[in-house]
Parts: structure tokens; sequence; C-alpha cells
């Protein structure tokens, strides 16, 4: 979840295509069903979030442009 101008989403997507991952991305001002989500399921209308389904098929919202670079990178490393 992004908005297209915000410098942190800015900072996630290089991030994203510097990994080469496939991400979708949604644009929480353009997509107001995806904005409602994101405050009802995540608690908070901030940007970046990224929504990641666990291996037991929780959900986790993850909030923090560093938090999430982080994250994504540890992915990659296979950590």
């Amino acid at each position: 979840y992004q908005f297209n101008a915000c410098p942190f989403c800015v900072k996630v997507r290089r991030e994203i295509r510097r990994l080469n991952l496939k991400i979708e991305l949604v644009d929480v001002l353009v997509d107001k069903a995806a904005e409602t989500r994101l405050i009802n399921e995540g608690g908070k209308r901030q940007v970046p979030c990224l929504y990641i389904v666990n291996e037991d098929q929780s959900v986790t919202w993850l909030y923090e442009s560093n938090a999430i670079i982080i994250y994504l990178q540890a992915l990659v490393k296979g950590e």
C-alpha cells in the first residue's frame, strides 16, 4: 500500500526494483476500497505498508519504509 508521490514509498519502490521483486503496488489515494482495508484491517492509514501473508496464513501489516526494506532484503536472502 502506497501513495505515488510519498518519498518513503519511493524509497521502498526503488528497493523493490533493485531486488527485482514482483510486488503489487496499490495506491490508496486512487483505490478507496484498498484505503478502507488498510485502515480497517491494518489499523491505520499510513504508507508505505507491506501486506504479508505468513506461512500459517496469518496476516502482518508492516509499516515504516526501513522495516519494509529490511524484511524484503531478508526475504531475498532466504532468511
